[in-house]
């Protein structure tokens, strides 16, 4: 991709960002969750879209983030993949340090 195409999706994304904070004062609290997902897995894609997701771990957070992107909304199951999430990126990032 080159380099005009991924401003262009970074500024996207951007807009993305803060038209979903803006959102967030009249959405119910569950949307500000799947917006946060939404986005962690959009900026997974812009890295995959540029050759920058060659990281096994990352491939699987994306793998992790799609599904639960994808799935139901059902809020305690949710709470549970995203708990599960933080201790798997908690334990990565000991073991980068």
């Amino acid at each position: 991709m080159d380099q005009q195409t991924l401003q262009e999706e970074l500024f996207h994304l951007i807009a993305y960002i803060i038209t979903s904070a803006r959102g967030l004062y009249d959405e119910p609290a569950d949307y500000g969750i799947f917006r946060l997902l939404d986005t962690a897995g959009r900026l997974l894609e812009i890295m995959e879209s540029n050759d920058l997701l060659d990281d096994p771990f990352l491939v699987e957070l994306k793998r992790l983030v799609d599904e639960e992107r994808e799935g139901s909304m059902d809020g305690e199951r949710q709470r549970q993949r995203l708990d599960e999430m933080v201790q798997a990126i908690a334990a990565e990032m000991r073991r980068r340090l």
